[in-house]
C-alpha cells in the first residue's frame, strides 16, 4: 500500500486558500490518505530544491514512516525532481503532473483524451534531460562500419515530436468538424451560451439541470474536462438555444496546460452570452472571480455580455434568490442555487432578455386583493426589479422590465392594471 507525504512550499507566509486548494487537488487526484506538512523555502537549492538540512530531514522521515510518494504544490525543475526521487527513493508528483493525472481520469471524449495526451507529451518533452543512465550512443552504420549514432535522449525526443505531430493532425480534423457544426448553427441563427467559472463552482450541475442531462458531476476539481454542447429545454418557450459547459479554472493553472486547452477555450468566443458561475459559499469567491477574468483576458474574450451567476445561495444564511440590474436596467448578476433549483427562472429570464425580448422599464399598480389573479402571468414572463405595498395596503406596485407588447396584452386582459410614472 502506498504511503503519501504532501509538502506545501511557501516563501513569506502560508497561503491558507492555496493550501486548501492543494489538498483538494490531491483528493481529486485520487489520494485520500496522506501526511501534510508545510515547508518554508527562501532560496531554492539547485540540486534538490530543498536545502541540505531539509533534504536530510526528509530522508529520515521517509525511512522511518516508509513513505513512497511525495506530492508537492509547485513545479520543480526536472533535475531537482530526479535527484529527490533518487535520494528519497520515492515517486514525486508536482503541481502540473497532479493536474495532468486528474485530466487523464476526467477525459471522456476522443477530443478530450487527445488534448490530455498532447499536454502530457509536451510536458514530458521538456523533462528528458538525464532521464536515463544508458546515454551511450547507439551504434550506427552499415555492416561492420560503426560510427557515432544518436543518443537515447535524442531518439526519444524524435519519437515524442512525431507523436505530437500525429495528435495535432487528429485535433485539426476534429476542430474542422466542429467548425462545420458551428457554421450550421450560424446558418439557422441558433444562439449559444457558455458556462464558465472557477472549478467546482456548480457549472455541471446547472448544465445538467437546464439540458436535462446526467453528465459526470462531483464535488471535486475538474469534474468536467470536455466541452459539452446541448440544447436548453425551455419550460415555456419553443426557441432553440445551445448551452456549452467548459473546463473549470483554477489558481496558478500551469501555462503549458492553458496553452494546450486554448483551442477548447476559444469555443467561448463563439458564444452570444456567457454565464460566469460563482460559488458564493466559498469565502474566497471574489478572488476566484478575478482568476477567471484574468484567464478570459488571456484568450481574448471580446464583446460578449457576461452575467454573473452567484450559485449555492442555499449554503449562505439570509441569502435569497434575486436579480441585480445596472444603472441602464440591464441584468448583470443573479443569485440562485442550481442544486436546490432555487431561482432557476432567472436563467430563463436572462436568456429571454438577451435573445427574444425587446425590454423596457415600467411601473404598474393594481388592487392588492387581485394579486393572486395576475401573479402567475406576471412572474412567468416579466422581470420584477422590486415590488411593494402602496396606499395603506390597498394597492400593489411593481417596478418591472418587459416587452411593450406583453404589457399592453396584460392591460387589455386585466383592465385593473395601470401603468404609472
Amino acid at each position: 500500500m502506498n504511503k503519501n507525504l504532501a509538502i506545501y512550499i511557501y516563501k513569506k507566509y502560508i497561503d491558507l486558500i492555496d493550501r486548501k486548494e492543494f489538498k483538494k487537488l490531491i483528493f481529486s487526484f485520487g489520494i485520500k490518505y496522506f501526511k501534510y506538512i508545510n515547508v518554508k523555502i527562501n532560496l531554492p537549492n539547485s540540486r534538490f530544491f530543498f536545502g541540505k538540512g531539509k533534504i536530510l530531514e526528509l530522508k529520515k522521515i521517509f525511512k522511518v514512516k516508509k513513505y513512497n510518494i511525495l506530492l508537492i504544490n509547485i513545479n520543480l525543475k526536472y533535475l531537482q525532481e530526479y535527484n529527490i526521487e533518487k535520494f528519497l527513493n520515492c515517486k514525486v508528483f508536482n503541481r502540473t503532473s497532479i493536474i495532468l493525472n486528474i485530466f487523464k481520469n476526467r477525459a471522456n471524449t476522443n477530443y478530450g483524451k487527445l488534448q490530455v495526451k498532447l499536454a502530457y507529451l509536451k510536458y514530458l518533452s521538456t523533462r528528458l534531460v538525464n532521464r536515463w543512465t544508458h546515454l551511450e550512443r547507439q551504434k550506427g552504420g552499415i555492416k561492420f562500419i560503426f560510427g557515432p549514432g544518436e543518443k537515447q535522449i535524442e531518439i526519444d525526443r524524435r519519437i515524442i515530436r512525431k507523436k505530437i505531430r500525429n495528435i495535432n493532425n487528429k485535433l485539426k480534423k476534429n476542430i474542422f468538424q466542429r467548425s462545420n457544426s458551428e457554421k450550421l448553427r450560424n446558418k439557422f441563427n441558433i444562439p449559444k451560451i457558455s458556462l464558465i467559472g472557477y472549478t467546482n463552482s456548480g457549472k455541471s450541475t446547472l448544465f445538467n439541470l437546464l439540458t436535462n442531462r446526467k453528465y459526470y458531476c462531483e464535488d471535486n476539481f475538474f469534474s468536467t474536462l470536455d466541452i459539452y454542447i446541448k440544447k436548453i429545454l425551455f419550460f415555456s418557450f419553443k426557441y432553440n438555444v445551445l448551452l456549452s459547459d467548459t473546463i473549470g479554472f483554477i489558481r496558478n493553472l500551469p501555462k503549458d496546460i492553458l496553452d494546450i486547452f486554448k483551442n477548447t477555450l476559444q469555443e467561448i468566443n463563439k458564444s452570444k452570452l456567457i454565464f460566469h458561475i460563482v460559488d458564493v459559499s466559498n469565502v474566497n469567491y471574489i478572488n476566484n472571480i478575478n482568476v477567471v477574468n484574468n484567464i478570459l483576458s488571456k484568450i481574448n474574450i471580446l464583446n460578449i455580455p457576461i452575467v454573473l451567476v452567484m450559485n449555492k445561495i442555499d449554503k449562505i444564511k439570509n441569502c435569497y434568490k434575486k436579480i441585480d440590474f445596472n444603472i441602464n436596467m440591464i441584468p448583470y448578476r443573479i443569485w440562485i442555487s442550481a442544486k436546490k433549483k432555487i431561482g432557476i427562472k432567472y436563467i430563463y429570464d436572462i436568456i429571454n432578455f438577451y435573445f427574444f425580448y425587446s425590454m423596457k422599464n415600467y411601473k404598474i399598480i393594481f388592487p392588492i386583493n387581485l394579486i393572486n389573479k395576475v401573479k402567475k402571468k406576471i412572474y412567468k414572463y416579466i422581470f420584477i426589479i422590486n415590488e411593494w405595498i402602496y396606499d395603506n395596503n390597498k394597492n400593489y406596485c411593481m417596478n418591472i422590465i418587459s416587452k411593450k407588447k406583453y404589457i399592453l396584452y396584460l392591460i387589455k386582459k386585466y383592465s385593473f392594471i395601470k401603468i404609472i410614472g
